[in-house]
């Protein structure tokens, strides 16, 4: 039932299951499961599961599972399962999946599959699958399938495809299949 158990102050809980245990104060939930347990406070849920376990106060969970389970502080997830799987605090995930499984914090994911699983900290990934296995820290990819897969710490990927596959540690690959 929405906001079954200990539903905080000034809250909003609409939908089946939504809000239902420990949803903090002037948080909202909408949607069936959304912000369905231990929602921070000032957080919003919106879609089915968005939210749905341990979502971080002040975070930002919309679509389908976005945000669905360990949602740190402050992060920002936005399409189907972005964000859902462990998003790190100031995360921002924005895409179908982009950021879903092991956001590193303050890491950006812009596109369907960037950043998907593994992304570092501090990690920059924008395109179709830019970043989108194994993306280390403070590692950037820009463009389609950039830095896709073990790109290396501090590495930089722009253009399509540059940097695919196994990219070291600092190296840079600038323009088309560079790398």
């Amino acid at each position: 039932l929405a906001g079954q158990y200990n539903q905080g102050s000034n809250t909003v809980a609409v939908g089946r299951l939504a809000g239902e245990t420990s949803q903090g104060i002037s948080a909202t939930a909408v949607g069936l499961g959304a912000g369905r347990y231990n929602q921070g406070g000032d957080a919003t849920a919106v879609g089915h599961d968005a939210g749905n376990t341990s979502q971080g106060s002040f975070a930002t969970a919309v679509g389908h599972d976005a945000g669905s389970n360990n949602q740190g502080t402050f992060a920002v997830a936005v399409g189907n399962e972005a964000g859902s799987n462990n998003q790190g605090s100031y995360a921002t995930a924005v895409g179908d999946a982009a950021g879903s499984n092991n956001q590193g914090s303050y890491a950006t994911a812009l596109g369907a599959g960037a950043g998907r699983s593994n992304q570092g900290c501090y990690a920059t990934a924008v395109g179709y699958t830019a970043g989108q296995t194994s993306q280390g820290e403070y590692a950037t990819a820009v463009g389609v399938q950039a830095g896709q897969t073990s790109q290396g710490d501090y590495a930089v990927a722009v253009g399509y495809v540059a940097g695919q596959t196994s990219q070291g540690d600092y190296a840079v690959a600038v323009g088309r299949e560079a790398g």
